[in-house]
């Protein structure tokens, strides 16, 4: 039987999810520098929408934003990262069946799925809302499989049958994709909601659906930190997991303060949201250190 990866934290005896299987190496110590850069967003926005003056007075001047910049950027930081915790969950699930992993992964592959196709769809000719509304509700879906995730109190499926776990997966992960895929087709075509409307900005709807996805992203990090926190043995997992999901909650935040797409505040929660990418890949790095030394 194959060990399990004691960097994933899993639910303890009384099924919470939070403790880990054995205990953190000696010489990891969780760092308060990488913590650092969430309340330095949160005072970067502040301070930006203090002294930025409002839409109707803004230069362009102040932004910038060049053609495929963004695209390069969500798919090195966003996408890439995002599969690569799908992949780190896909793998761990398949050792040890703690459910709260498929959830994980889901999110993550929702996530990474539709930065991907936003990211390249953002300059049509007909306008940044079709990449919007993509971007806006993949990251809705992706923060209620994480909240889902982080919400989990359950213990590990009883199919040990690896073909069992393997189907569930592909059933998931194939229903994220499928989702992405036809939601994708439906916003090129046109049937879905307006997100944004050239000349007159965001829409209603769109500030709903972000409020409701940065609140959800906020939600799980708290709940994935308090894991973190209350843990005997501290997972290094769960603790850049946690500062993820916040870097990631904190960036769509500054959508709302934003006076221009490419602004500093933009930029400020780009960049929140690309550390954030960073973050999740120190976390499926560490994953992938512990799978490899069991």
């Amino acid at each position: 039987m194959p060990k399990a990866n004691r960097n994933i934290p899993e639910p303890s005896s009384m099924g919470q999810v939070g403790q880990t299987s054995g205990t953190i190496p000696p010489q990891w110590k969780p760092s308060l520098i990488v913590a650092i850069p969430l309340p330095l967003v949160i005072v970067s926005v502040v301070a930006f929408n203090i002294i930025l003056p409002p839409p109707a007075q803004f230069s362009k001047g102040l932004a910038f934003e060049p053609p495929f910049l963004n695209a390069i950027l969500y798919t090195v930081f966003l996408a890439f990262t995002s599969f690569m915790v799908g992949y780190i969950s896909f793998k761990s699930y398949m050792q040890n069946g703690w459910t709260f992993l498929v959830l994980m992964g889901s999110g993550a592959l929702a996530w990474g799925s539709t930065s991907l196709l936003s990211g390249w769809l953002t300059n049509l000719p007909s306008g940044p809302n079709v990449a919007i509304t993509i971007s806006n509700t993949g990251a809705l879906v992706a923060s209620i499989f994480h909240t889902a995730s982080a919400t989990w109190s359950k213990g590990p499926s009883l199919k040990k049958d690896t073909r069992i776990r393997r189907s569930i997966l592909l059933l998931a992960y194939g229903s994220v994709l499928a989702f992405t895929t036809l939601f994708a087709a439906a916003a090129l075509e046109g049937l879905t909601p307006l997100f944004f409307v050239p000349g007159v900005g965001q829409t209603t709807l769109r500030m709903g659906v972000l409020g409701s996805t940065a609140a959800l992203f906020a939600v799980s990090s708290i709940m994935f930190a308090k894991r973190y926190f209350s843990s005997r043995s501290r997972s290094s997992t769960l603790y850049w997991y946690f500062l993820a999901l916040g870097l990631t909650g904190v960036g769509l935040a500054a959508v709302f303060f934003g006076r221009a797409p490419g602004d500093p505040i933009s930029w400020t929660g780009r960049t929140a949201m690309f550390l954030g990418g960073v973050y999740f890949l120190k976390a499926v790095h560490t994953a992938f250190k512990g799978m490899g030394s069991h």
